[in-house]
C-alpha cells in the first residue's frame, strides 16, 4: 500500500484491497457506526455495495469498549 503512516484512509484502502480479492466477508461487528473512516461499518457497507456475501458475527453478551 502506498501509505507512509497508519491512518484512516490507509485502513480503508487496505480493506478495499482485501475485499477485491475475497468472495465473502466475515465481520466481527456490533452493528454500530464506525468510530472513524475505515472502521468495520465502512468495510461492511463497501462489501454490501459490491453485493458480496457478508456474515456478521457478534455473540450475545459481547460489547465494545470505549
Amino acid at each position: 500500500m502506498p501509505f507512509e503512516r497508519p491512518e484512516p484512509v490507509a485502513y480503508m484502502a487496505a480493506s478495499v484491497f482485501m475485499l477485491e480479492r475475497a468472495d465473502e466477508l466475515f465481520a466481527v461487528w456490533d452493528g454500530l457506526p464506525a468510530r472513524g473512516f475505515g472502521g468495520t461499518a465502512d468495510v461492511v457497507s463497501h462489501a454490501r455495495e459490491r453485493e458480496m456475501r457478508v456474515l456478521v458475527l457478534w455473540p450475545p453478551g459481547s460489547r465494545r469498549d470505549g
